[in-house]
């Protein structure tokens, strides 16, 4: 048994309670209690024990929706139109990019999200998806992975015929990975079925995955309502806006997961609501790639209205970073501007979207998401030394977080009972032949996918 103690502890239970002089008792990769540091010290006198004075103990961040391959064409799609970017950039990668490419790729970016605190990401598919879980065992992350499912030709998003395959291939392909890879890692992968777009999915295809996701009791990842363009390009296909297409298909339900859904109107905010269906807001991403998320968005109101909703950070390459407390900062801010109300959102809020409200978006609120007895042992500790956290570090520690730290003040991540990070030191990785392996294997995968890796100004 191990004790964590002397930190604020952030719980996220239900009451959303903070203990100051905190401790957590660990054992077996699960918290066995939590509360003050005296009282845990007496009834747990021989556990060893984990220093935390002058840190928040906090549960571990989720990144609710993250392509992980990604982090190899970071630096290669900034200020780019999205059009442009999906045909001849993050396309073109996904088809062409090697298992070994896709291993290298999402070492770099579980090492990134280690380092800045997150334990638990939601992948929405690749087409090697083996290599992603692959990454995620040998790092010790906890990852919910499908694979890139559709079906129906695009040209925004050229992929080889022999990728879109039948609807029945594309689901068998998705059982297979399910039933050998689901529960691997002492259950810290979870295997969804997953749609890519609602414009390149035919119904049979929804239908179908809709009926094995609900068989298996698990959820479907698909990026919907991504903007006005995606909308339009909906209708014209298919004589109905996205969402409305997806109520009659059946598959706006409580394990529906739908990321960005930038271009929604008021009834749709109702319906998401009324049925269930989870939300992720990947607001980095729109702001990167100008999505319109922030400015047309429903979020507000979805939150106002109770959706649940979770934070993702989209790629490396599609926000340029992998930090979900810049990403908390994002989401708390960019909302009050646009509603000129510096009461909405806010960092409490984009804290519950990160931990507890992220986890019930990926139907794992039973074992994490915040730090009570019983729950796996997914935990941070921040450092709250640093001058940004002065003069109240300990007056609502959240807020401080939020707004005036980043994941740099990150000191140990635990994930499951496991320490993947002590003191800033990754502990399942060698982070130096891990950079040497990312440079190589991202120079590859560019020639490959024929993107240029060009110099917007000058270099002498």
């Amino acid at each position: 048994m191990q004790l964590i103690a002397g930190g604020a502890l952030v719980t996220m239970d239900r009451s959303r309670s903070i203990i100051l002089d905190g401790a957590v008792a660990v054992s077996d990769g699960r918290i066995v209690e939590t509360g003050k540091r005296e009282a845990l010290l007496a009834r747990h006198a021989s556990a060893a024990l984990v220093d935390a004075r002058g840190m928040l103990i906090i549960p571990g961040l989720i990144d609710g929706h993250n392509h992980p391959a990604h982090y190899l064409t970071k630096g290669l799609l900034d200020d780019i139109a999205t059009p442009r970017r999906w045909a001849t950039r993050l396309y073109p990668f996904d088809v062409s990019v090697t298992a070994e490419q896709s291993y290298w790729g999402s070492m770099g970016t579980f090492a990134e999200m280690i380092r800045n605190g997150t334990t638990c990401i939601a992948d929405p598919g690749s087409y090697q998806p083996e290599a992603t879980i692959k990454a995620a065992l040998d790092i010790g992350i906890r990852a919910c992975v499908t694979r890139s499912t559709r079906d129906i030709s695009d040209p925004m998003r050229p992929t080889p015929d022999d990728l879109n395959v039948s609807p029945q291939a594309a689901v068998k392909k998705l059982d297979e990975l399910r039933a050998e890879w689901h529960g691997a890692g002492e259950g810290r992968i979870r295997i969804w079925y997953g749609l890519r777009t609602s414009s390149n999915t035919s119904d049979e295809l929804c239908r179908l995955v809709k009926s094995r996701a609900d068989k298996a009791g698990v959820g479907i990842h698909v990026h919907l309502a991504v903007n006005p363009a995606e909308t339009a390009e909906v209708q014209k296909k298919f004589g109905m806006r996205p969402v409305e297409r997806f109520r009659r298909l059946g598959l706006m339900e409580a394990n529906l997961y739908a990321v960005h859904m930038g271009a929604i109107d008021e009834a749709e905010v109702e319906l998401v609501v009324k049925t269930g269906t989870k939300i992720c807001h990947c607001a980095s991403a729109s702001m990167f790639g100008a999505f319109g998320c922030i400015a047309h968005g429903k979020f507000v109101e979805l939150t106002a209205a109770g959706a649940t909703m979770s934070l993702g950070t989209d790629a490396a390459a599609i926000s340029r970073f992998l930090d979900l407390v810049r990403e908390m900062y994002v989401v708390a801010c960019a909302h009050k501007d646009v509603a000129i109300d510096a009461e909405v959102m806010g960092a409490h809020k984009a804290f519950e979207m990160a931990t507890i409200e992220g986890a019930k978006a990926l139907l794992w609120d039973d074992e994490i998401g915040s730090l009570e007895a019983g729950k796996r042992a997914d935990l941070v500790l921040v450092r709250t030394d640093g001058l940004e956290w002065y003069p109240r570090p300990l007056l609502n520690p959240v807020a401080n977080l939020v707004y005036s730290s980043t994941g740099d003040a990150v000191d140990s991540v635990m994930i499951d009972g496991k320490w993947v990070m002590r003191q800033r030191e990754l502990l399942t990785i060698d982070e130096a032949r891990l950079k040497q392996m990312v440079v190589q294997n991202a120079a590859d995968a560019a020639r490959g996918a024929k993107i240029p890796e060009e110099q917007r100004w000058p270099v002498h």
